[in-house]
């Protein structure tokens, strides 16, 4: 999309602290609250896409509690769960002309939603790890939050999702969701580890100063929770986003290969299950269609013509 529209929708949300709330399988509940909405009964539900989400254990909790054959927003929003983590949501740009190098399917710029942990998290990090540089586990050259005016809202960031979309056609396309903290701090420990068997306790050249026994508490005991939902509650939050604040309803994510190839990615593909396991869950039904306002742009028709069976994931909310 245009700079100019990212940058408008960028200054019209709010500018406090955004945070979203999630918990494992929250977006069950979030799903099931926009295709009931006042009330639906339970065999309209187990006859359709939501029948998956019926069997969560959170919803099946739910539904013994009432005790009745039909489900409403309200219910579902009430569920809760003291495992509950909180993030603080923010937005970002990326791309730009060369689509290739930026990796969007078209050429432009993509709207970010960064998933950012809590002050809570970030202080056992820092303590525990000990990094020499803010966003350690991140790369610099990824969309993550970076310091700026308002030092309040500053985060280490777990995730985030990059995305297209035109409200002229109401569509929108996640172009992905990724984390490298996750899978940095997956090779920190297994340094930390090989350091600990050795009996050494310096890792400076990790750029860290935390001990090794520190730092493998840290991904055991306060990364696993965000590790074991981060993908879950990126989607989430995207969706949420996507819905409340931008009105739009129709949302496509890549398949894996189609979106490979349309975004020029190469040998350095992601991993599969986050283009088949991951939308499934959440209820995306493939699809050959492709989003309309894609369709508009000559450079993205030219490499697209060459895909033999294109392929996509589609949502309507």
């Amino acid at each position: 999309m245009d700079k100019s529209l990212v940058e408008e929708i960028r200054a019209c949300l709010p500018r406090g602290r955004t945070l979203f709330h999630y918990f494992k399988d929250r977006y069950a509940l979030m799903l099931l609250a926009w295709m009931v909405g006042e009330g639906a009964p339970l065999s309209r539900l187990r006859a359709g896409r939501a029948a998956r989400l019926l069997q969560k254990p959170t919803v099946r909790q739910l539904l013994a509690q009432l005790g009745n054959a039909r489900l409403d927003r309200l219910s579902l929003a009430s569920m809760w769960s003291p495992d509950t983590h909180t993030f603080l949501l923010t937005l970002d740009q990326w791309g730009g002309r060369r689509a290739r190098w930026f990796q969007t399917s078209r050429p432009g710029y993509n709207l970010v939603l960064q998933l950012n942990f809590s002050h809570g998290h970030d202080g056992a990090y820092r303590e525990l790890v000990r990094p020499v540089c803010r966003a350690y586990l991140n790369g610099w050259g990824h969309p993550v939050l970076r310091e700026g005016r308002r030092r309040d809202l500053l985060r280490e960031t777990l995730a985030w999702a990059r995305i297209d979309l035109d409200f002229d056609t109401g569509e929108a396309l996640i172009e992905e969701i990724q984390s490298d903290w996750v899978r940095e701090a997956a090779s920190l420990r297994s340094a930390a580890q090989r350091a600990r068997e050795r009996g050494h306790r310096d890792l400076a050249f990790w750029e860290v100063e935390g001990l090794p026994d520190a730092i493998i508490r840290y991904v055991d005991e306060v990364l696993t929770p965000y590790r074991r939902m981060w993908a879950e509650a990126m989607l989430a939050a995207t969706l949420m986003f996507l819905r409340e604040e931008l009105g739009l309803r129709v949302i496509y994510y890549h398949s894996h290969e189609t979106g490979s190839r349309v975004k020029g990615m190469g040998e350095w593909l992601p991993p599969r299950s986050l283009y088949t396991d991951l939308p499934r869950r959440f209820c995306f039904e493939e699809t050959r269609d492709c989003p309309a306002f894609l369709l508009a742009d000559k450079a993205f028709r030219r490499k697209y013509r060459r895909i033999a069976t294109p392929r996509w994931q589609r949502l309507e909310l």
